[in-house]
């Protein structure tokens, strides 16, 4: 237990009951939360935070109530799970800031619906990693850091995009999203953008380092893995199928609901002055 935490204690129980005894418990008395054992986890721990909880039980012989309550109670430490979270710099967080603000008065002209967003996943034949496991005991939550080229982005632009334009669009005006990997951003295909669609979000409009801004990073991608990749497939053509079959599975309010997230998340933005969003209660 922190000092500070002690003190807070000692206090709180001297107002209740006039005495800085501890108060009578109900119950078997704690045994397992002895200073020698604390030390002992403590040491396990800081050899290795990713160890898991209840097999330290089952080693050092505690219950796993005890043991919870060492580590959460008494060391303030907590499971957090592991994500691949992008890196922010200062320099990013002041773009992320500027750029969020006018990207939200934009959207807000142009309207959510006439917006069509796009990202890159690499999927494989391979069974989906489960991370939903794989934690990591600590004080605070901490992200830690995680291409398609461009002759290959510029061969999907014309076919893909200006179809969209035709059959979901209805020839109308939309306006194209994309991040800032360098595949997007080589002068070939953003000229080629500017030539042939009637407006787009340029690599100088888009926010740097924001996948928690794209719908497709931050809600999309993760569902469709789920749903695709649970099982390891047996060609590349089984595993297409498999995504195209659970793509078109995804329900409209799902799809809706991840793009209107947006404004949202890019006024989470501003207000975090460019941080991190992803602790935040946003879809």
């Amino acid at each position: 237990m922190s000092r500070r935490k002690l003190i807070y204690r000692s206090i709180k129980t001297y107002k209740d009951t006039g005495s800085t005894l501890d108060r009578q418990r109900s119950g078997r008395p704690t045994s397992a939360t002895t200073t020698q054992k604390r030390k002992v986890i403590r040491s396990r721990i800081q050899r290795n935070p990713q160890r898991s909880m209840p097999k330290m039980a089952l080693e050092l012989k505690i219950s796993r109530e005890s043991f919870r309550t060492i580590v959460k109670s008494d060391m303030g430490l907590f499971p957090y799970k592991k994500r691949k979270v992008h890196f922010i710099s200062p320099q990013i967080k002041e773009k992320r800031l500027a750029r969020s603000k006018t990207l939200l008065a934009r959207l807000a002209s142009f309207g959510l619906d006439e917006i069509l967003f796009s990202d890159e996943k690499l999927f494989t034949v391979e069974q989906a990693y489960n991370r939903q496991n794989d934690r990591v005991l600590s004080l605070l939550h901490l992200p830690y850091h995680k291409s398609i080229d461009a002759s290959k982005e510029f061969s999907i632009l014309n076919p893909i995009v200006r179809g969209l334009g035709k059959t979901m669009f209805n020839n109308r005006p939309f306006s194209f999203q994309q991040d800032g990997a360098p595949a997007h951003t080589a002068k070939v295909n953003q000229q080629w953008l500017r030539n042939n669609i009637p407006d787009f979000i340029s690599k100088e409009e888009w926010p740097p380092s924001s996948p928690d801004l794209n719908p497709m990073d931050f809600s999309l991608w993760s569902i469709l893995e789920t749903n695709a990749c649970t099982t390891s497939h047996k060609s590349i053509k089984s595993l297409k199928t498999s995504l195209s079959r659970e793509w078109a599975k995804i329900p409209q309010e799902k799809l809706r609901a991840a793009v209107e997230s947006v404004p949202k998340r890019l006024r989470a933005v501003i207000k975090k002055k460019g941080g991190y969003i992803e602790q935040l209660n946003i879809l």
